[in-house]
């Protein structure tokens, strides 16, 4: 395996626009585009987005971990504790705070504590509570705790049997949801529904899938990159599928969130990894680039700032109109710029000279 990989930095800006994506899903199916026609359609799929984060969180790591020494599990620890949780804490902390002050909601003390240890998606019935977009964190942290056995597993193994074991997973795991799905869901069965959408487990087969994949990029596709024709035929078929399955026939969230729609994600990821042209260019736009970096705080700040919005901008109904949406959206991108500049840097760099190792 090859190690030291250049950085593709057009990729960050999906991960901003993966964010945005759920949070209009979350507050802005009434705003303008979103409220009607085809985007409304689309944006009903906005959650599917962090199927994309747990794909791409594979693909990115294993990318960028592919040597031929074993990855230190100590120090590859401390570097993913160093870059998610003091700000998954830190917004943890003041939601909890807001719901006290303004809701004088008192959440149970096993929410409390599960989410604070970023546990909370191992216990159908809380995973959803307090700072509810941060399960998908609590899933993360499997995939962080496996990630150096993985990597240091396949390093032994031949690219064939890496694809067998990654595709046979992603294949039992996505059976096994959508039995689930077709014969012990309902809406009374409220836990039964947060065992099925939110247990870490059941989403590990797409960070998995999309680990091999970067084994296959770097191995095999990588040296096609001077075919732009490639990147640009791969990037539009996968708008052609998002298009066919998002909007023209719409299946439901149920079939797809456990990394049903991993493979055409992997597609777009491939085509926008391979590009060196004037797509790579205009995504590699150091704005953008900026969106994708913040895009962590942006995403796990939002329910916090809807908080704010809630209590004394919009009405009792809780829907916000197009000009609520897009403040919403502009006074979540400074918190998250804020987050991201005075809060994560900052301890990310603290924590990394204090505990890390650096790989050589």
């Amino acid at each position: 395996m090859n190690s030291h990989q250049p950085e593709i930095t057009a990729l960050h800006i999906t991960r901003f626009i993966a964010a945005f994506c759920v949070v209009a899903y979350h507050y802005g199916k009434s705003a303008v585009p979103f409220s009607e026609g085809l985007l409304h359609t689309f944006i009903q799929n906005g959650g599917m987005a962090v199927s994309y984060f747990f794909a791409l969180s594979g693909f990115i790591m294993t990318y960028a971990y592919q040597s031929n020494k074993a990855v230190s599990y100590k120090s590859f620890l401390w570097s993913r504790i160093a870059r998610i949780y003091p700000v998954y804490l830190f917004s943890f902390i003041l939601v909890l705070l807001l719901m006290y002050l303004f809701k004088e909601s008192k959440p149970k003390g096993i929410s409390i504590i599960l989410q604070a240890l970023c546990m909370q998606a191992w216990k159908p019935g809380i995973s959803m509570e307090i700072n509810y977009v941060s399960w998908s964190i609590s899933v993360e942290m499997l995939f962080y705790l496996l990630f150096p056995l993985i990597i240091n597993y396949w390093q032994k193994k031949s690219i064939n049997t890496i694809l067998f074991q990654s595709i046979l997973l992603w294949l039992c795991s996505l059976i096994v949801h959508v039995w689930m799905v077709k014969n012990i869901s309902s809406p009374e069965r409220f836990n039964i529904g947060q065992l099925i959408a939110f247990f870490p487990p059941w989403h590990f087969n797409s960070f998995v899938l999309g680990a091999a994949f970067a084994i296959i990029y770097v191995q095999k596709l990588k040296s096609w990159s001077a075919h732009n024709w490639l990147s640009v035929a791969l990037i539009v078929l996968s708008s052609i599928l998002i298009y066919l399955f998002f909007i023209v026939q719409p299946i439901s969230l149920g079939y797809l969130t456990n990394g049903g729609i991993v493979p055409i994600f992997l597609i777009l990821i491939a085509g926008i990894s391979l590009n060196t042209g004037n797509i790579k260019k205009l995504l590699s736009l150091k704005p953008l680039i900026w969106l994708g970096e913040i895009s962590y705080g942006f995403y796990l700040w939002q329910f916090f700032i809807y908080l704010f919005f809630e209590k004394y901008l919009i009405s009792s109904s809780a829907v916000m109109p197009t000009s609520m949406f897009y403040l919403y959206i502009m006074t979540l991108i400074l918190c998250a710029a804020l987050s991201y500049h005075l809060l994560e840097l900052p301890l990310k760099r603290f924590i990394k000279n204090r505990f890390v190792v650096q790989r050589i």
